[in-house]
């Protein structure tokens, strides 16, 4: 219990042992019946309703759960998890429970759908943190957050796959040869402090053990990355800094001249790292919003928006009013399809800033640069303006 002082639970360990190698020595010279009671001393003590429970995690949602993160990350509260599926490849992994310890509750989600799926949704923000660490991923937690609501957090995931030699359709298997899935986490654990960073890295091994486990189980071979052993926070409008001192997404958009005659003198982005959604915000004195360019990949990338921003998708001389603009491009494994955008501010501030012309020539040019070093991240093809068609049931 959190209220014993170490030289208690010091003192109950040793006890503990005491009463285990005792039960062995006398284990060894008694008979089945004996046994059979020191059975029942253990299930009287708990232990075999902790041992069933570990059992019971260790198989839960197909097997294919990452149960020694959640452990760690649950700390001891006991919880029960059940598996959500439709008709097609959509897979959910709930776990709940009641935290008593918190006086609160513990609901963990982990989904996971067919990368080519055209009802595939990943939720992603361009200020999410990159996992890292060889993986497509963000974590969105807000720093800001107020002490109850830091229970809160959740991440993102797009995961490759190569077919295992004598692999089913992708109907019947789950995931496309070649393709792969997305995957997210979401969780609302009152216990938790994701302001701490092992909480973090802890969430971050649940979505990507549970995602590689459920592809490895659909005949696919992951695209694994290494442990993630750090991952940071959330970016916020006002964590902007310098423009001349970026070194992360904002990296590369615009050279000195350009951003001193837009009137750019702040930025707010985030480390570099592939990630489903990512963005940079160009900004003036204080942070104000100017420009936001953003480039979204596979299922971060909804049906919805494709369609709105094919409809937007012009010849690279044409000049939009309102100086929007977008580039595609066609990416490996679960990127699939990428799009990249840049968006004036409307509000009024650029205007006050720069005037109300806008430079469309330096817009599309500053949008091919995000774009290309975006997309040589992810491994995908020049972007261009001509709008792509993947192959999406």
């Amino acid at each position: 219990m959190s209220g014993e002082t170490g030289e208690t639970r010091e003192t109950g360990q040793t006890l503990e042992g005491f009463r285990r190698r005792r039960r062995i020595r006398l284990a060894a010279g008694l008979t089945a019946g004996a046994v059979l009671v020191a059975g029942g001393v253990f299930w009287l003590s708990g232990g075999w309703d902790e041992w069933r429970h570990d059992r019971a995690l260790d198989s839960a949602c197909d097997g294919a759960l990452a149960a020694g993160p959640l452990r760690e990350l649950l700390g001891g509260a006991e919880v029960t998890a059940e598996t959500r599926r439709d008709a097609g490849a959509w897979w959910q992994c709930r776990v709940s429970g009641a935290d008593r310890e918190k006086d609160g509750r513990i609901d963990l989600r982990v989904t996971v759908d067919e990368a080519g799926d055209r009802h595939a949704d990943l939720e992603s923000a361009a200020t999410d943190a990159p996992l890292g660490h060889g993986w497509t991923g963000g974590f969105t937690f807000d720093p800001d957050h107020d002490s109850d609501d830091r229970g809160e957090a959740r991440a993102s995931l797009l995961l490759g796959c190569a077919a295992k030699p004598g692999a089913k359709s992708g109907a019947e298997s789950g995931a496309k040869s070649g393709a792969g899935i997305s995957a997210e986490v979401s969780a609302r654990i009152s216990r938790a402090d994701f302001a701490l960073p092992e909480t973090r890295t802890r969430l971050a091994a649940v979505l990507t053990g549970t995602a590689s486990a459920f592809a490895r189980q659909h005949d696919c071979a992951p695209a694994e990355g290494e442990p993630v052993r750090e991952v940071g926070v959330s970016v916020n409008a006002w964590d902007y800094r310098p423009f001349a001192s970026v070194s992360g997404s904002c990296a590369g958009l615009l050279d000195a001249p350009t951003a001193a005659r837009w009137g750019v003198r702040t930025a707010v982005e985030t480390a570099p790292g592939p990630k489903p959604t990512e963005g940079c915000t160009l900004g003036g004195l204080q942070g104000a919003p100017l420009y936001a360019f953003e480039a979204r990949y596979g299922a971060a990338l909804s049906w919805y928006e494709r369609e709105e921003l094919r409809d937007l998708t012009a010849p690279p001389t044409h000049v939009d009013p309102k100086g929007h603009y977008v580039l595609w491009a066609e990416c490996p494994g679960a990127a699939q399809l990428a799009a990249y955008t840049v968006t004036p501010d409307d509000s009024g501030t650029r205007a006050a800033t720069t005037g109300p012309a806008l430079d469309h020539p330096a817009l599309r040019k500053a949008l091919q640069s995000f774009a290309a070093r975006s997309a040589q991240t992810h491994g995908c093809t020049p972007p261009g303006t001509a709008p792509v068609y993947p192959d999406i049931d």
